[in-house]
């Protein structure tokens, strides 16, 4: 592993888009010895630069894609961030490059169009320089988050705290044997509900303060959020290293999604080195949340769908399958089933044999979900309204979750009234919360219909 203090001159050396070596991979994963980084992501077949109708494996695009493809800047993004993809010459025509810059770091995909923009003769050289640099400050910062990510899990092994690293760069290590090749602007690690204190001042004594939802909260404190409250995780800023971090009490707000969370629960490890996540494969139950986390969202930034891409290729069937069992058990199969179902659509990633019968199954509701999603398009800066409470009730299998989904939206409360709450522990604090229900739900009822969060 690079240390933080080795001289970026050392590291990121300059040199042209077009025509030249480019800013060299850094490899901070170890693969496992079977896989390389060469053969570890198969190459999908040959694709055209507009999808095919007659051809599309389900059907006609749905609206999502159709925004998408419409525009020049936004087909070109769909085409570098696919896993291998085809020559782009011809797709750079037209390109109105200040809009494609804006779309290329709206999704978080410049490690992705660096690398296939790279020997593209079309390019502008000005913009070329420009992604170039982009990409170089994006691998220093991804590799330094690696380091800090090494350090709190090893913080968190040496206080005997099962910890479990989600997203960021333990998936892009195991994704594209890289951290630099996609990006992330914070760590989140996941820990047990009954080692939150403990998780808590291990983030402090390596110099975290704590900040976001839960900024000033005592260790009892946050153990009723925890507990009672539709809030999953804690955020703290290192001051010195500029790093965020989140530690996670539950992977997901939904307590109901509990076959999931148990998954992830089994991968949680006390690493007193903090260095296993570099050789740990991705779970079944670590990609099941990485998809339902891309769907939750709405799939809002492509980068999401690069990963549910790279994971189509990556896993094998039986796991596949595993993934699957998972979240039908919980009734969110089909949260699980958008991602890889456009990641084929939009970025002509294969479908693994032990999903397509399952999308299929629910190929009208896939339909649409895509068409709820808040992917931002040059014409489209997508926010919070209506439809992104359709979109999250839409995700469960079963009526009576969607129910219970929406119940939750308007009764829990948001991140600034937890100032307002009592949260001490104990039955009388308690009783207080439970009878300032009413109100809670009359003012997130008035922050939902008016598009606010």
């Amino acid at each position: 592993v690079l240390s933080h203090t080795t001289p970026r001159a050392e590291i990121l050396h300059g040199a042209s888009c077009v025509g030249a070596s480019r800013v060299p991979t850094l490899k901070v994963g170890i693969l496992p010895a079977a896989v390389s980084p060469v053969s570890m992501l198969r190459p999908p077949p040959a694709v055209s630069l507009v999808p095919d109708e007659r051809d599309a494996l389900f059907g006609p695009p749905p609206t999502l894609e159709r925004d998408l493809w419409a525009r020049p800047e936004s087909r070109l993004l769909l085409l570098s961030a696919r896993t291998c993809p085809p020559p782009l010459a011809e797709a750079t025509e037209g390109i109105d490059w200040p809009t494609f810059r804006k779309l290329v770091f709206a999704h978080r995909l410049v490690p992705h169009v660096a690398r296939a923009l790279a020997d593209v003769p079309t390019v502008p050289p000005a913009f070329c320089h420009a992604l170039r640099q982009a990409e170089a400050d994006n691998a220093w910062r991804q590799l330094e988050m690696a380091r800090v990510l090494t350090v709190v899990l090893g913080a968190l092994g040496e206080a005997g705290v099962p910890a479990l690293p989600i997203k960021g760069p333990a998936l892009a290590s195991w994704l594209f044997g890289d951290p630099a090749r996609r990006t992330s602007i914070d760590l989140d690690v996941l820990v047990a509900p009954d080692a939150l204190a403990e998780a808590f001042a291990v983030a402090g004594r390596i110099g975290f303060e704590s900040g976001g939802k839960v900024r000033g909260l005592t260790a009892a404190e946050a153990e009723v959020v925890a507990t009672e409250f539709q809030l999953k995780d804690a955020a703290f800023i290192h001051p010195e290293w500029r790093v965020s971090l989140e530690i996670h009490w539950r992977p997901f707000r939904d307590r109901g999604l509990s076959t999931l969370a148990d998954g992830l629960a089994a991968d949680l490890r006390v690493d007193t080195t903090g260095l296993a996540w570099r050789n740990a494969e991705v779970s079944a139950a670590g990609a099941a949340f990485v998809l339902a986390h891309g769907a939750m969202h709405g799939y809002r930034r492509l980068t999401w769908l690069a990963d549910a891409a790279a994971l189509s290729e990556r896993l094998d069937e039986v796991v596949w399958g595993e993934v699957v069992a998972l979240a039908a058990a919980d009734g969110f199969e089909g949260a699980v089933l958008l991602g890889p179902y456009l990641a084929h659509r939009l970025l002509g990633a294969p479908v693994p044999e032990a999903v397509r019968p399952r999308i299929e199954a629910h190929l009208p509701r896939l339909r649409r979900l895509a068409g709820w999603c808040l992917t931002e398009t040059p014409d489209h800066e997508r926010q919070m309204h209506p439809a992104t409470a359709a979109l999250g009730a839409g995700l469960y299998d079963r009526s009576g979750d969607r129910l219970r989904h929406l119940w939750h939206l308007l009764v829990s409360p948001a991140s600034g009234e937890l100032a307002e709450a009592d949260l001490r522990p104990g039955a009388a604090a308690r009783a207080r919360r439970i009878a300032a229900r009413p109100a809670r739900l009359v003012r997130n009822g008035a922050r939902w219909v008016t598009g606010q969060r």
